[in-house]
């Protein structure tokens, strides 16, 4: 029974201190913990904001790579009907 006086005492006065109740600090604490964790995970995760980045930078160098092969593509296309035209 001691110990639980002694624990209630010692609550009472980290209440004090903190100015609320200890469950709502606990509380408080846990939900900023998540949060910061969600957050954290968002910027820094497999599906972050860096990935988003890294990605939309490999799209546009997808597309001029996509633009060059097809102005080379059609180069080769007009080449090749030259020669079956000339073989004629």
């Amino acid at each position: 029974m001691e110990f639980a006086k002694d624990i209630g005492i010692i609550i009472r006065k980290i209440e004090h201190i903190l100015g609320l109740s200890l469950k709502i600090f606990l509380v408080t604490a846990i939900i900023v913990i998540l949060v910061g964790v969600y957050v954290a995970n968002l910027i820094y995760g497999d599906n972050s904001l860096y990935r988003l980045q890294y990605l939309q930078k490999e799209k546009e160098g997808l597309k001029q790579e996509i633009y060059s092969l097809k102005q080379e593509n059609a180069k080769l296309h007009k080449q090749y009907l030259e020669w079956t035209d000339a073989r004629r």
